[in-house]
């Protein structure tokens, strides 16, 4: 045979991969999935355990086993295997281990949750198999991850297991890293998020931020164009709103060919467009259309293909006039229920958009021939474009974030023709939007009207066109002129088209835009002669600087001369551009080659969006102060009514212009208050609008790398201490709101101050005043002189400056010094009336304890005293609880982090100052209180960071030993309530073993001040609070480890160990620690102690059982005189009681109810035995009576773990024998008490079965333990059945009449009637209640009636003897008797009872067996037919 070998550590875990039957006991039986640690090895088989059962060990088959590699982990009490694999994928492996035990379980009950929980193991094991391959991209990694978590939280709330609790990125929270608080938080957070997925809640598509809310995207996907066409065209797509008639959006262009496919075949699946910036107003309007504008681009008439001839001749035929775009038609669709969300629609939804030829209309006639839905069905018959579309929340960062299956590949981007309603910092445009309106042109020399095509040229300073500016629309580049549709012969044509014209900055000041208007002839020889005929052109920017305007444009109209005109002449530039701006003197403007035509006109509109150019004179103004400073004061008074949107575009500028008026006057005071007002105005833009609240980054960036006005802060500090000191004076009704505004700005102008000082000393050049802190300390004490005011008139100012103040102290700190602004904060505090601005007073402590200045050990030193005070003051009055309970959570938060410095003296201060009040403030709050969790964890939190030496400090601080045991009390009292009824969720299995943690470290606290200082002066109050609460924690639900599954129970040993122990050897200390006082807890305490030693931990019931003994002891030599002391025996030996009676009684009674309510078990029974009959064997007084209660006790287990086990049998038979076997016992050690409660079950089981007559017979002996007499019944014999009967008589009575209904109801009137006789006989001679004799006379009667006229079949009685060691313990060589069913004869009975036992032998013989059966393990049954005399 092969010799054996140490399995390397890292192949050391197995599964088992098939089922394997252990035929002989070194063999290990395996079911597939087992996980298994491999220990040793041979050529075929490895030797090892289950991981789930340390204790057997084995061999099983190689082949049968499949090997992970691993890291093996010896550090903690079992090995710990950690895999190289994700943790998530671990995770779900543990997962599905035990779902597995818990689904079988659904199966078997047959349970609803069956299919639910299949679908997510399957899904899991899918997750995994994705996880493990190690294929998935980072984003579908997490996605997928994402997935898993949430399948499994799910599964665990269906099968009741515990809450799971995760961080950001979905990896499990470690507890002992975490704060209490935060795992608090995060158990509350989970709990949330599963609550919404049981409702089926979601908020995805619910926008959350500004940007979301306000920023949308619109995405087309084009799918097909069905219509006859015989050249190409472009399609012009857009939003286009239908109640004000123009486009929203810009054109998206797709050139689409003659053959009927897009002319770019490789954008065949990705002709998509986001149409982006769509606000919420824009969603709202009340009508938006999808519009496709059609444009036929090719020769002037369509011509049809002759089809007779050859395609090829056709399509190599060269057309020079080709090129020329002509209108085609119009698609329209309104989408207005899908973009304000009252529809849901996909893009893989088709929509097919009708499509109307223009036939002899313009575009837009036509356009508005499909609004009206002015045109027959027929027009557009197969004629149609296919999009697909869906409208996104956000902007495009967010779009391609949460949408990239969508916006993949280059998509293109149309943007909204204007801004967004949220302007973000980082959007510079500078895009002007030109429309093409009407014009009207004389015919000329022409015979008819002519075919107008307008070119469009954007044109720098020197005449020359600029390249590639002008934007038809997304989808196609940019272009260098711009060619509208022609209508054929059209005078007056009505274009609407809008195209982009995007100039850089640089160049856009001096650029202007330049028309031509030329003929375009169908004929191709006349058309290359055809040159412009006529011109126009505008500047982009005006004369006072500022850019064209938002508005109509009417152009005057230029003929040109060709003989005279000079393309590259700039001579036009002396002629006025716009009808507004010609002068009507009779004189026609004019130059070489252009004379002004007064028939011809052509209008345009101009829509500019851009972030460096202004349209307001007075910004412009401001911006160029420097170039007329006369108007300064104006144009500093017309910034407040300057539009937001043009403000945030020049945020920087203006801000550098403000600080520029205010440096370059430093001697004067002037302006001071003008200019700290536009500042307000700019603070209170960017920080309080919704749609500039991103502008805030930008602002910040500005006074971080650009601010550069050093001596701001002198100016800023005196505008704001002047404005400050005017609180003193305002009236109630004024209605200045500056102070208010102030205080609104304040960060900000902090900030600035703060800046300001810091250049200033970069510079040498600059002397640092010594003044400057004094001015910023006397501002600090303006401030608290203000919040100290009582006057209504300044409440507003009051709050406003609680609210924004603590956001000042990160810039306060750059200049001043930390320590001293805390005592300033604390006197802002400490000087608010009392009752005033309560809660905002509290957010602002919040909101320090959240500041840097918390950070500092020496200033949280002087602060966190006065929050504390502040806290416990509203504690006591029940005042804005929650902010309090938020307050303390905050600072335990951050005391918990290392990063903080040194913490001794803050957690000291908390648990001087607050503890107690916190304890009180739990034990007054509802349990229903939505807070009471949250307080519930900062108290366990204080004692979770509490050491010993903050311990022992906070017991020396009481001044009396009563103050000590106050406090000892009322703790107690609340850690056994909390372990008996927890606050928290029975799933929240973290906070709670956490809890169980703090509890554990508090209660070895004050078991040592117990000892301490309640021994020598005697506290029996401290001693039995202290071991109640320790065993009541011990025996708690969440503690007991053998009823978790293997992960569960390996994941706290780990953590906690098992802490029934740690507590049980703690108990044990304090109980020999009692010393002589001991007798005082006996026999009060046996059923606590006895309820510790019963739970299964070996170690932990060889340490407690031992005070079983002691407690014998203590009873034993204690004085049977209750009068005399402690002492007394030691001096008086005759004084000893010699017994333990009220411990034994105790003992056996509480035995009774915790083995029957599950507790203990043989091995128990067995320890028991072996440790107590060592000691009473060794004892020389107790010895006799020592062993005689050890046996009892344990006679007393075995007949209840059997009763246990049996109860629940379905063989009612079994279990009345049973129950007869406990009977006997309590009849033989003579415990009434116990004998009547077992009487009573086996009276129920009895009617249970319809035996009424046995149930008669059984209650007939609860009532000769009763005599006629009207004695007070004692407790022993009282019954729960009959609570009012407080005498023999009255219970006996009562007894009677049950036994009497039973018998009849049994057909034994005979025996019902003995019973009559005797209950008559009391009532005749004994009481006189004649009343209740003759109804008794009248049962009798009926009686006899029954026994003469009604038939019944005559019962057969067996006697039945088990005899062998196989039957059960409570069965094993008895005898009973049996009566047999209506009509049942022997063959039958013998029949029912061997079903009952199918190996057992039958004896034939009627003699008793001998030893060689009744000792044997066999199970041998003699069965009797006997008569039916009942013997007394």
């Amino acid at each position: 045979m092969n010799l054996w070998e140490a399995v390397p550590d890292d192949l050391s875990y197995g599964i088992a991969i098939y089922n394997f039957a252990a035929d002989t006991d070194f063999k290990l039986e395996l079911t597939v999935g087992d996980s298994l640690h491999l220990l040793e090895q041979e050529e075929s088989w490895y030797y090892g355990y289950l991981i789930g059962d340390r204790h057997k060990r084995g061999i099983f088959p190689k082949s049968y086993v499949h090997v992970k590699p691993c890291k093996v982990d010896f550090s903690g009490p079992t090995p710990t295997f950690n895999f190289k694999e994700p943790s998530i994928a671990q995770e779900i492996t543990s997962v599905l281990r035990e779902w597995g035990t818990h689904w079988k379980t659904l199966y078997v009950n047959r349970n609803k949750d069956f299919e639910q929980i299949k679908s997510q193991i399957y899904d899991l094991i899918t997750h995994r198999s994705k996880i493990v391959s190690g294929t998935l991209p980072v984003d579908e990694l997490k996605r997928v991850t994402k997935q898993a978590t949430e399948e499994i939280d799910m599964g665990n709330k269906t099968l009741g297991l515990d809450l799971i609790v995760r961080n950001k990125n979905g990896d499990l929270i470690d507890p002992e890293k975490t704060s209490t608080l935060q795992l608090y938080y995060q158990h509350k957070i989970a709990t949330e998020r599963m609550s919404r997925h049981c409702k089926n809640e979601t908020k995805d598509n619910q926008p959350k931020t500004a940007i979301q809310q306000y920023s949308n995207i619109f995405i087309v996907a084009v799918k097909n164009f069905t219509c006859k066409m015989t050249e190409d065209a472009e399609l012009l797509m857009t939003l286009y709103d239908g109640k004000e008639y123009k486009s929203i959006t810009e054109n998206y262009i797709v050139r689409w060919s003659k053959d009927g496919l897009m002319c770019d075949l490789d954008q065949m699946y990705n002709l998509r467009v986001m149409f982006t910036d769509l606000g919420k107003r824009d969603l709202e309007r009340e009508k938006i259309y999808l519009v496709c504008y059609v444009v036929r681009v090719g020769a002037m008439d369509i011509k049809e293909i002759d089809h007779r001839r050859s395609s090829v001749s056709v399509a190599n035929k060269k057309v020079t006039n080709d090129g020329m775009r002509r209108p085609f038609g119009v698609a329209a669709m309104e989408i207005t229920s899908y973009m304000n969300g009252s529809r849901e629609s996909d893009l893989e939804q088709e929509f097919a958009v009708p499509f109307i030829n223009c036939e002899k209309d313009n575009l837009e006639q036509t356009l508005k021939k499909i609004m009206n839905k002015d045109f027959a069905k027929t027009e557009h018959k197969n004629q149609a474009l296919f999009v697909g579309m869906k409208l996104l929340r956000g902007d495009l960062k967010q779009v391609r974030e949460e949408n990239p299956h969508l916006v993949l590949g280059n998509l293109s981007i149309a943007r909204k023709m204007g801004f967004p309603e949220v302007i973000l910092p980082g959007d510079v445009r500078n895009d002007l939007y030109l429309t093409l309106i009407k014009g009207e042109f004389s015919k000329g020399n022409k015979t008819c009207d002519k075919n107008v095509e307008v070119v469009v040229k954007v044109c720098n300073e020197k005449g020359e066109a600029i390249p590639g500016v002008i934007g038809l629309g997304a989808g196609i580049a940019p272009l260098d002129e711009y060619k509208s549709v022609i209508y054929y012969h059209e005078d007056k044509p009505h274009w609407y088209e809008t195209f982009k014209v995007a100039i850089p900055i640089e160049e856009f000041k001096m650029s202007h835009l330049k028309f031509t208007f030329k003929h375009r002839s169908s004929n191709e020889a006349k058309d290359k002669s055809e040159k412009p005929f006529a011109m126009c052109y505008v500047r982009l920017m005006q004369e006072n600087g500022t850019t064209l305007k938002d508005d109509r444009h009417n152009l005057v109209v230029y003929k040109i001369d060709h003989k005279k005109y000079d393309e590259k002449s700039l001579d036009y530039f002396k002629l006025p551009s716009t009808i507004a701006d010609s002068k009507d003197n009779g004189v026609k403007p004019q130059v070489a080659g252009l004379t002004m035509s007064n028939k011809d006109s052509f209008v345009i509109s101009s829509n500019i969006c851009s972030t460096k150019l202004t349209q307001n004179v007075d910004l412009l103004g401001l911006l160029n102060w420097q170039t007329d400073k006369d108007n300064l004061e104006s144009c500093l008074k017309a910034l407040i009514q300057v539009d937001g949107e043009e403000v945030v575009k020049f945020l920087q500028d203006i801000l550098d212009s403000l600080f520029n008026i205010l440096m370059v006057n430093s001697e004067s005071d002037t302006y001071d208050t003008l200019v700290f007002n536009c500042l307000l105005h700019i603070i209170s833009l960017v920080s309080n609008d919704w749609k500039y609240q991103h502008f805030e980054p930008v602002l910040d960036l500005y006074i971080k790398e650009s601010f550069s006005a050093t001596l701001a802060h002198k100016k800023l500090i005196s505008v704001l201490k002047s404005i400050i000191s005017r609180s003193n004076f305002k009236a109630p009704d004024s209605k200045e709101d500056l102070i208010f505004r102030t205080m609104k700005s304040l960060q900000y102008v902090i900030r600035f101050v703060s800046k300001s000082r810091i250049l200033m000393g970069l510079y040498p050049a600059y002397p640092m005043e010594d003044d400057f802190e004094n001015n910023l300390r006397e501002l600090l004490y303006d401030i608290t002189s203000m919040m100290s005011s009582t006057s209504d008139s300044i409440l507003r100012e009051q709050g406003a400056c609680l609210k924004y103040l603590p956001s000042t102290i990160p810039d306060i700190l750059m200049v001043f010094d930390g320590k001293e602004l805390s005592i300033i904060l604390c006197d802002i505090i400490k000087h608010i009336p009392v009752g005033r601005l309560t809660k905002q007073k509290m957010m602002t402590i919040n909101e320090i304890v959240h500041s840097k200045l918390f950070l500092y050990p020496e200033c949280r030193k002087i602060m966190l005293p006065v929050f504390m005070k502040q806290v416990r003051t509203l504690f006591e009055v029940h005042e804005e609880v929650e902010l309090c309970i938020k307050i303390l959570s905050d600072v335990l938060e951050l005391l918990f982090h290392k990063d903080v410095g040194p913490t001794y003296d803050d957690i000291m201060e908390i648990i001087m100052t607050i503890l107690r009040t916190v304890i009180q403030t739990h034990i007054n709050m509802n349990r229903e209180d939505p807070h009471s969790g949250n307080l519930v964890a900062i108290m366990i939190d204080i004692f979770r960071q509490m050491s010993e030496r903050h311990y022992n400090a906070y017991v020396v601080h009481f001044k009396t030993r009563f103050d000590i045991l106050d406090f000892l009390m009322e703790i107690l009292l609340v850690f056994k309530g909390l372990v008996n009824e927890s606050v928290f969720p029975r799933d929240w299995c973290d906070m709670i073993m956490l809890q169980n943690s703090v509890i554990l470290k508090a209660l070895r606290f004050f078991s040592h001040t117990i000892r301490d200082s309640f021994f020598e002066k005697f506290e029996h109050q401290a001693w039995s609070n202290f071991f109640h609460c320790a065993i009541a924690f011990m025996t708690q639900p969440a503690l007991q480890l053998e009823t978790f599954s293997f992960n569960k129970r390996m994941k706290i040993v780990r953590i906690y160990k098992d802490m029934r122990r740690e507590t049980g050897f703690e108990i044990r200390s304090m109980w020999f620690n009692l010393g002589q006082y001991k007798v005082q807890f006996v026999p009060s305490l046996v059923e606590s102690i006895l309820e510790m030693t019963l739970i299964p931990e070996p170690e932990l019931r060889k340490a407690t059982i031992p005070i079983f003994f002691d407690m014998m002891q203590c009873e034993f030599y204690s004085s049977r005189f209750e009068i005399e002391s402690f002492g007394d025996t030691k001096r008086d030996s005759s004084h000893i009681k010699g017994n333990f009676n009220d411990f034994e009684n105790e003992m056996i009674a509480k035995l009774d109810i915790l083995v029957e309510g599950g507790k203990g078990d043989g091995d128990y029974k067995d320890l028991f035995y072996d440790i107590m009959m060592d000691h009473c064997s060794q004892h020389t007084t107790m010895k006799d009576t020592g062993i005689k209660f050890v046996k009892t006790v344990t006679r007393l287990m075995e007949r209840l773990l059997e009763y246990r086990c049996i109860i629940t049998d379905e063989n009612k038979e079994n279990r009345m024998s049973c129950t007869v076997s406990l009977l006997d016992f309590y009849a033989e050690i003579n415990r009434k008490e116990m004998y009547i409660r077992y009487l009573n079950k086996l009276y129920d089981l009895h009617l249970e079965c319809d035996n009424y007559t046995e149930a008669a017979y059984t209650i007939e002996l609860h009532a000769k333990l009763l005599n006629w007499s009207d004695d007070d019944l004692p407790q022993l014999l009282k019954s729960t059945r009959y609570s009012k009967a407080q005498t023999h008589r009255q219970l006996k009575e009562a007894l009677y009449y049950n036994i009497i209904e039973n018998y009849s109801k049994g057909k034994m009137w005979e025996c019902a009637i003995k019973k009559c006789q005797e209950l008559a006989g009391q009532f005749e001679m004994e009481t006189f209640d004649y009343d209740r004799l003759s109804e008794l006379h009248l049962r009798m009667a009926s009686f006899y009636d029954d026994i003469m006229k009604k038939g019944r079949a005559k019962p057969e009685y067996f006697r039945v003897g088990y005899f062998g060691k196989g039957f059960p313990q409570f069965l094993q060589n008895k005898v009973f008797v049996y009566r047999g069913k209506e009509y049942e004869r022997l063959a039958d009975f013998n029949g029912r009872i061997l079903n009952e036992f199918p190996k057992a032998e039958l004896l034939n013989k009627l003699t008793p067996p001998g030893e060689e059966i009744t000792e044997s393990d066999k199970q041998c049954i003699l069965f009797q037919r006997i008569d039916g005399k009942r013997t007394n």
